[in-house]
């Protein structure tokens, strides 16, 4: 039940966020500013930026770190909502209400979901 509940909220997860968030720190068009705690550190910050892109039939969301590193995640993947596209880490997913944080190795990430 509660991978459902997961993989159901990944079918809402938005581009982006409200307008207010979105207002003056994008750095790109599509993209969204995210708070992430990368390399192991204590707390979050707006570092982070993420994108939805679409592939043939699959959905994916892109995270970039601001060193130029980044993650794919596949979404909508049946009975797990969100999984890590490349690499052998696999994303540990939980859901916060109107976020989820994701974490891979030491990086965690709060991406934006819509109720």
């Amino acid at each position: 039940m509660r991978h459902a509940l997961i993989a159901s909220a990944f079918f809402l997860l938005v581009a982006g966020c409200d307008d207010a968030q979105q207002a003056s720190a994008e750095p790109a068009l599509g993209t969204t500013m995210i708070d992430c705690s990368l390399n192991g550190a204590g707390g979050f910050g707006r570092d982070c930026t993420m994108e939805r892109v679409e592939q043939d039939v699959d959905s994916f969301i892109i995270v970039r770190h601001p060193d130029g590193a980044f993650r794919r995640f596949e979404l909508g993947v049946p009975g797990r909502g969100l999984i890590t596209a490349d690499g052998a880490q696999q994303a540990e997913v939980t859901n916060r209400g109107g976020y989820v944080e994701v974490r891979v190795d030491s990086d965690r990430y709060h991406l934006p979901v819509s109720e």
